[in-house]
């Protein structure tokens, strides 16, 4: 069994290549700061995410843009991100997502995208499991930004990665890899509207009412 915590593999592409799946989805909702556009990329520098930065093999910064395939996915990937289990005293504060100026939009493909394939299944091809990309806390960062060079690297058509979320396993989460795809690749359906705002807030409080939180705060 593969280990996160040591170098992906190197040389050429092993017997067990990943997965690329062919994804066009009719729209991917973001949760952003309103300075970015909605189908802005991550420079590629000064983040500490679960897949960026991440470099090319010459070393230059890869561009990254996140996204999920639901509302809900896409909040609780953010929003909720670091909401223990159980949700202890957690408390929804919609003041401060005010404060940091959150947005939501929604984007769509204008064509098919190819994406590596990190389900269970597209895993366990790898002879990974969820627990070596999708599940490490924030500690094994390190290691998944690694697997995502080598996978980047291993699989040149990629447009990116896919996955089924961590925090919400009715959605996807997905990378795009910003120096093979970028902004001119998608439609903006929805255009930075204020997540602490109806009808997000509906959701905001569906959702914590779900994990169990019983604490918010409005204003």
């Amino acid at each position: 069994m593969a280990d996160a915590r040591l170098p992906p593999p190197a040389g050429p592409a092993p017997a067990n290549a990943p997965k690329l799946l062919s994804f066009k989805p009719t729209h991917l909702w973001r949760i952003h700061r309103a300075r970015f556009r909605p189908t802005q990329f991550h420079p590629g520098t000064g983040a500490d995410a679960r897949f960026s930065p991440i470099h090319s093999a010459a070393r230059k910064p890869i561009p990254t843009l996140y996204a999920a395939s639901t509302l809900e996915g896409a909040l609780m990937e953010t929003v909720f991100h670091d909401v223990p289990t159980p949700p202890a005293d957690y408390i929804l504060d919609i003041e401060r997502l005010h404060e940091l100026e959150l947005r939501v939009s929604v984007v769509r493909p204008k064509g098919e995208l190819n994406l590596i394939d990190l389900s269970t299944k597209g895993l366990q091809r790898l002879g990974l499991q969820r627990s070596h990309l999708v599940d490490p806390p924030v500690t094994g960062y390190p290691a998944t930004r690694l697997w995502a060079e080598w996978l980047h690297g291993i699989e040149p058509r990629s447009h990116g990665l896919l996955w089924t979320s961590r925090k919400d396993d009715d959605a996807k989460g997905m990378v795009f890899f910003g120096d093979r795809v970028d902004e001119k690749a998608f439609v903006v359906e929805r255009d930075r509207e204020p997540v602490h705002e109806s009808p997000y807030l509906d959701a905001l409080l569906a959702l914590a009412e779900h994990i169990g939180s019983k604490r918010v705060i409005s204003d």
